[in-house]
């Protein structure tokens, strides 16, 4: 008598696709992209019109992560793709803000950094301006703001209280980190800066 050898044995399932795999590459993919994006953000905080594309890119790469570990746990391959898919759009994002910043930067942008202070007591008025809008402010013995400007100059007025115009007050502008004006005075003082 002779046996038949068991097919049913023989027989293995057909390999499936490894989701975990995609799971993992969108999770490793979407971590360095919030890498990416966190010092971005940092680096741009001065800079309000690239924050939030960095603000995007970031909550892309936290979406990329929770989908990673979704597929991952589940095995289902659309969460993995979806994973590696949605991290790669956040770390594309992230590339191309650090070529803007490295053109900005090698290709002098025309972007200043300035910084205005003012000291005087206990409190005084000031008066400046940015790109976007006027300030005018109460400060108390001492202060400075910094912001960055496409503009090629900077003014800052400084004043006393009316009740007490003899008090000193004085002011600096300084450009790119350096300081360019400084004065002083009792009652109101006048910082102006043209780069031209």
């Amino acid at each position: 008598m002779t046996q038949t050898p068991d097919t049913a044995a023989e027989r293995r399932p057909a390999p499936a696709t490894d989701p975990p795999r995609r799971a993992i590459v969108g999770i490793w993919i979407g971590a360095f992209a919030l890498l990416f994006s966190a010092a971005l953000i940092m680096l741009f905080l001065p800079i309000a019109a690239l924050l939030p594309l960095a603000a995007g890119a970031a909550v892309l790469a936290v979406i990329a992560l929770i989908l990673g570990i979704r597929g991952r746990r589940s095995r289902e391959s659309r969460a993995g793709t979806a994973a590696v898919v949605v991290a790669t759009v956040a770390l594309v994002v992230d590339l191309a803000l650090i070529v803007v910043m490295a053109v900005g930067v090698l290709g002098g942008n025309g972007l200043t950094q300035v910084q205005v202070r003012a000291t005087g007591g206990p409190t005084f008025t000031v008066l400046y301006a940015d790109d976007t809008r006027s300030y005018d402010e109460e400060w108390s013995s001492s202060g400075w703001k910094q912001y960055t400007t496409t503009g090629d100059s900077a003014e800052i007025t400084v004043k006393a209280p009316d009740d007490d115009t003899d008090s000193a007050v004085s002011c600096q502008i300084l450009w790119n980190g350096e300081l360019v004006v400084e004065q002083s005075g009792t009652g109101s003082v006048t910082c102006q800066y043209d780069a031209d």
